[in-house]
């Protein structure tokens, strides 16, 4: 990559990216019952957990493909564990999902995530970008993205992303350093 605007518009297409697939990916069941929420909520836990490593790996070969050096990237990929600050903002935004739409939708698009997993290791992100959409029916991007930063996800990524120094290596390959 070279030049400022090439830098610019891939850290653009990253942050887009991020926002728009990986939190999403924490947006996504629930049912009104508070056991069943608890179920809900550890899916929807270990799916974001999977969907982060394998969002960082797939930068990691996006770098690589590049020309870039990946070894800053992977010393410094954040932990992508849930702690009950996380499980409080996934809780919340299954909360507003099952208001915006079905417990049926939802929970099928839970499923469908899972049965994506396995294929995880091998996409890149414009695969990534351009094949999936878990949403459900009735569910927008936008509105998914409001969830996320109005339930504190988008926050919480991000101050992790950049307290493991994962965000300025990603800056700092893409700028071609």
């Amino acid at each position: 990559m070279s030049g400022y605007g090439s830098y610019r518009a891939r850290f653009l297409f990253l942050k887009d990216f991020i926002m728009k697939k990986l939190i999403a990916v924490a947006l996504l069941t629930a049912l009104p019952v508070a056991a069943a929420t608890d179920t809900q909520l550890a899916r929807l836990e270990n799916i974001a957990e999977h969907m982060n490593d394998a969002m960082f790996n797939a930068m990691i070969r996006m770098v690589e493909k590049e020309g870039g050096n990946p070894a800053p990237l992977r010393e410094a990929v954040p932990d992508g564990s849930w702690d009950a600050e996380y499980r409080e903002a996934g809780s919340c935004m299954l909360d507003k999902y099952v208001e915006a739409t079905s417990s049926a939708a939802v929970n099928k698009m839970l499923d469908d995530m899972e049965a994506f997993i396995p294929k995880l290791a091998e996409i890149d992100l414009e695969t990534f970008e351009a094949d999936q959409d878990f949403l459900p029916e009735g569910i927008s991007e936008e509105y998914s993205m409001k969830v996320n930063s109005d339930c504190g996800m988008t926050d919480l990524m991000m101050q992790r992303m950049e307290s493991s120094g994962f965000m300025a290596a990603m800056m700092q390959a893409m700028a071609g350093e």
